[in-house]
């Protein structure tokens, strides 16, 4: 898997200032007819951006009952990482999206009930989502990360983030140190994640990434990012909604 490009500060500028910006950079003896041909070309994207954001676009497990979901809270943090294991293996997302909203459900986005589980209990809980092709691996990975997250970063992954300077590069090989999360699983964490650690952002996932393509936004994140005015919270949605709409296979939407 691709890394992204390269990563902005999450940092939300107006949208005179990114108009300018984009003013600024028109190349100098384009003609008019070049101009409102790249105009058109920006409305567009505004459009189909802002029709993804609605029809589709919401924060990562906003659904799941968590508090606060826009909050770097440990246990928003630590659920993103059950999301990230159990969405990156090879099974449909409709049963990996199941057993993640089972493991919410038993409590296990807090380290400490997370810690206390036993073996069979995580195996249980798998169960009932159906995950059970990778059930009995996968418990063994939460029992890891349980005992990772408490030991080197005192039962909070924000410290991850501390330990890694917020640089990006750094929070993907810390993340990819998690037994069950390869490059697809720290794909998949980072793009749920910017919106609640803006050193993250802008990140779209190399799948998605051919998904906005489809979708007439084009496979540049960083006219992407402007075209969200540089707003970390966004872009994940952003994200969130074109990931949707690849597994949903709903990209006639937009053509």
């Amino acid at each position: 898997m691709q890394k992204s490009s390269s990563n902005i500060a999450g940092k939300k500028r107006s949208r005179d200032e990114i108009d300018d910006d984009n003013t600024n950079k028109q190349p100098q003896g384009a003609s008019k007819s070049d101009t409102k041909k790249a105009k058109a070309l920006d409305e567009s994207m505004k459009r189909t951006v802002n029709k993804l954001l609605t029809n589709h676009g919401s924060l990562p497990l906003s659904d799941l009952g968590l508090p606060n979901p826009s909050s770097a809270t440990p246990e928003n943090v630590l659920a993103l990482v059950l999301n990230a294991m159990l969405t990156s293996a090879r099974i449909s997302h409709e049963l990996a999206f199941k057993s993640v909203k089972c493991l919410i459900e038993a409590g296990y986005q807090d380290i400490k009930t997370l810690t206390r589980s036993t073996w069979e209990e995580r195996t249980d809980v798998l169960t009932r989502g159906g995950y059970t092709r990778y059930r009995e691996k996968t418990s063994t990975a939460l029992g890891d990360l349980a005992q990772l997250v408490v030991e080197k970063y005192s039962g909070d992954l924000n410290h991850l983030l501390s330990k890694a300077n917020s640089d990006p590069t750094r929070i993907r090989e810390l993340t990819k140190e998690i037994k069950g999360i390869g490059n697809v699983g720290v794909d998949i964490f980072c793009y749920t994640a910017q919106g609640i650690w803006p050193c993250l952002a802008p990140f779209i996932d190399p799948r998605s990434m051919k998904t906005a393509k489809q979708c007439g936004i084009g496979d540049d994140v960083h006219a992407i990012w402007r075209t969200v005015e540089e707003d970390s919270e966004n872009m994940c949605k952003l994200a969130n909604a074109l990931t949707k709409v690849r597994l949903e296979k709903k990209e006639g939407e937009f053509t």
